[in-house]
């Protein structure tokens, strides 16, 4: 009897035992997920643009990194270029906006910080303090259009 109560003890163990090791790997498997999600965070992983717009065969998508916008909220936008050849790295954006009903800018002046990939850059500092008609100006240059103007998108959408 006393070896049976012996096994049983060591059977009880060994439950234990693997009982804990298997909340150690769900607990390091969770915190493993969870970093690969802060790597990723910001990363707008949208198939379909938030706003877009073209002119001279040069077209331009906006995914925000906030989704929906909203109004007073500091985000960060990806802007993809690209034309009939594909994405278009190397260019030069300037991005400025505005309400035109009421004739004023925008309150913070958002910058192109970095190319994240060919064709896909991030404007950072973007802001809406209120609803209503916006409307984005992007004056782009790329190394095709040297010597020339800038290729002007124009976006207008509502807040």
């Amino acid at each position: 009897m006393e070896q049976i109560h012996s096994r049983t003890k060591a059977v009880i163990s060994t439950m234990k035992s693997l009982a804990l090791l298997s909340r150690k790997i769900y607990l390091t498997c969770t915190l493993f997920a969870a970093a690969l999600l802060s790597l990723f965070a910001g990363t707008s992983t949208a198939i379909e643009a938030d706003l877009s717009g073209s002119t001279g065969g040069i077209l331009l998508e906006i995914y925000s990194r906030l989704s929906p916008i909203e109004i007073n909220t500091i985000h960060s936008w990806e802007i993809v270029l690209s034309d009939a050849e594909g994405p278009i790295s190397g260019a030069t954006l300037e991005i400025v906006g505005g309400m035109p009903e009421h004739n004023h800018g925008m309150p913070t002046q958002p910058q192109i910080t970095e190319e994240l990939t060919p064709g896909r850059y991030l404007l950072e500092g973007v802001r809406f303090h209120m609803p209503g008609l916006w409307r984005m100006t992007a004056s782009i240059s790329t190394t095709k259009s040297q010597g020339r103007p800038p290729s002007v998108v124009v976006i207008d959408f509502t807040l």
